[in-house]
């Protein structure tokens, strides 16, 4: 029973932190329609920091690390960091592109409970015009090397809606269960934020190049109707992780980008139960929020607990901030889940 979690759902101070997403650089060895990481930054956290903000999260009730970036196996020490938080007792996923998974993967199955890979097409044409490298055949390499392993990881796929591959989203599924992954989850691509170095770091595909028209938006809805109707097992098993209403929320918000009609509702509490830190240390509330604290400045414990966090905590309880309202990817946890470290 996680009681000092559960708090955190009653008001807006946290008591403790059970899920952070660790961005381990903004290095990466993509070029992606959507992102500006290119390279790491100057400033990154060094391993001893991370050592030192992972005995502080633990501390403050850390149960689940994720790692994200940038490419998070582009880090050279990668496999130290992992060591750290695995001699903490802390639950570990990787997201990544995939790329370095056959190269690197004895060096991090020691600690991996998760891997979930970024596939934005079920071949090589759709997937690389996306990610900007010719890498699609390299992903489904490093798949190959897990999948079949004993005791291996859970191993999932996360693709990312856009006007390159919204037709392409059966033949997604098809492609994970051909790959004999756990599971697939779908995003929306996001072109309203500056999160992912964009505007920052450099320039990114027009929006025009990744949201769908009007006419694709009817064709999409349709495609998802198809989808619906021949992925029932897929649903109710959980192969595919968002419900039925999930994916048809994807088909609302490209709708919304054109004016027609309003944003899915969105109900989130991740900055009372999780929060982001970016690789040079900045914390934020989530992906998209700005950052409320640097891990230089001070303890974690009192950082976490400013009177500007806690105003932002209070807004998006009650879904104040104009970037929640046409958020992607919210993050809801029930309370019986925090309470039972379900996270």
């Amino acid at each position: 029973m996680n009681i000092r979690a559960l708090l955190n759902t009653l008001g807006t101070r946290a008591h403790a932190l059970p899920l952070v997403i660790l961005y381990v650089t903004e290095g990466c060895n993509l070029r992606c329609m959507t992102c500006s990481y290119r390279n790491p930054l100057p400033d990154e956290l060094t391993l001893e920091e991370i050592r030192d903000l992972a005995i502080a999260l633990k501390e403050f009730g850390l149960r689940h690390i994720v790692y994200s970036g940038g490419e998070p196996l582009m880090r050279r020490d990668f496999p130290d960091i992992g060591g750290v938080f695995r001699n903490l007792g802390v639950r570990q996923t990787l997201l990544t592109n995939g790329l370095l998974l056959e190269k690197r993967w004895g060096e991090i199955r020691p600690f991996l409970d998760e891997i979930i890979v970024s596939l934005d097409g079920p071949n090589d044409r759709v997937h690389n015009a996306i990610r900007g490298g010719e890498g699609f055949h390299q992903i489904l390499r490093g798949i190959r090397t897990i999948v079949d392993l004993p005791g291996r990881p859970l191993l999932c796929l996360r693709t990312v809606i856009q006007k390159q591959n919204f037709r392409s989203i059966l033949e997604m599924v098809q492609c994970a269960e051909s790959l004999g992954v756990d599971r697939i989850s779908f995003l929306a691509a996001d072109v309203l934020s500056d999160s992912f170095g964009r505007n920052r770091l450099g320039p990114v595909s027009p929006k025009e190049s990744i949201m769908l028209t009007e006419e694709e938006t009817l064709e999409f809805r349709n495609v998802v109707v198809r989808m619906v109707a021949d992925c029932g097992d897929e649903f109710k098993s959980g192969f595919i992780a968002e419900s039925p209403d999930g994916i048809e929320r994807i088909v609302r918000y490209f709708e919304a980008l054109l004016g027609k009609g309003p944003f899915p509702p969105t109900t989130c509490n991740a900055p009372m139960v999780s929060a982001v830190v970016t690789s040079t240390g900045d914390v934020q509330p989530c992906f998209f929020l700005p950052a409320f604290a640097h891990l230089r400045d001070g303890r974690l414990s009192e950082l976490l607990n400013t009177p500007g966090i806690r105003a932002t905590r209070g807004d998006v309880r009650h879904g104040i901030p104009d970037r929640c309202r046409s958020c992607v990817c919210t993050l809801h946890v029930k309370p019986s889940a925090v309470l039972l470290n379900r996270l």
